[in-house]
């Protein structure tokens, strides 16, 4: 049965023992309102190839400040604390998803780019609402479809179904559903439980396609709720959440042309 199919690969997929302490710990931190700099420091400073990147990252003409980065400390205060742990969050899970799952390039650049327009999106809407942490949400919506990761691995035409839904206007979860017996919803969360994410980016990738939701992260659900759908659809509603972004929709995407060029996302 293909459900339980899938439901078996979203159990089976592990962070990659090379990342596995790391990502634990940035999640932590990132769930600590008492973190620091140093903190966060001291988690990558022995991953060469995260250090550079963040220090790469900090001396890039969107983070420049005149004078050359060289050290890690220095190159999260130029960044900021809060982007560069959503920037750190980025670029773990894409290299664990690249490690453990043999996406095609244009599938993961689907996924990638999606998720980067949701994340950006939901990011300037928290600013603007003050409904919730904008560094949450950014992080929250960027994981917000991780479900798909196994489609993609598992359903040899799922692009098509992807395109197709977003082409037609459908809803995706009810079009796997029907084809599945399972959503990336469900199968999202199984993959947040494994991997112990925390409770408010789980309650985000279980519910992102439910209506109404009244729980106790319903603010920070919302908010990705609206980011998705007006990627999808930026004219068809009128709420005021939509109609903000419409306001912001400039600033969006130069937020989202900035978020793709950092993490190296090619289109």
């Amino acid at each position: 049965m293909v459900r339980q199919k899938l439901i078996n690969r979203a159990a089976a997929l592990k962070i990659i023992p090379s990342l596995q302490g790391i990502i634990g710990t940035v999640i932590r931190i990132l769930n600590d309102a008492n973190s620091s700099v140093d903190d966060l420091s001291g988690v990558i400073r022995y991953d060469l190839s995260l250090s550079s990147k963040i220090i790469s990252i900090a001396n890039s003409v969107f983070y420049s400040r005149g004078t050359e980065i060289f050290s890690l400390p220095q190159a999260i205060i130029n960044i900021g604390f809060q982007q560069t742990k959503s920037i750190i969050v980025c670029l773990l899970f894409m290299e664990n998803i690249r490690k453990s799952l043999k996406l095609k390039d244009e599938d993961m650049l689907t996924f990638w780019k999606h998720s980067i327009h949701v994340a950006c999106s939901a990011k300037i809407l928290s600013e603007k609402t003050l409904a919730e942490e904008p560094h949450k949400a950014y992080i929250s919506s960027l994981l917000h479809d991780i479900g798909k990761i196994v489609f993609y691995a598992e359903v040899d035409n799922y692009s098509s179904i992807v395109c197709g839904a977003d082409t037609n206007g459908n809803s995706l979860n009810k079009i796997e559903n029907s084809m599945f017996g399972i959503d990336h919803q469900e199968i999202g969360h199984v993959i947040a439980v494994k991997w112990k994410l925390p409770e408010a980016i789980s309650c985000v990738i279980r519910y992102h396609h439910e209506q109404p939701f009244e729980e106790k992260y319903k603010h920070l659900v919302k908010i990705t709720q609206t980011a998705d759908r007006f990627l999808i659809n930026p004219d068809y509603y009128t709420d005021p959440e939509n109609l903000i972004l419409l306001k912001e929709k400039r600033n969006i995407e130069m937020e989202i042309k900035k978020n793709m060029e950092v993490l190296n996302i090619h289109c």
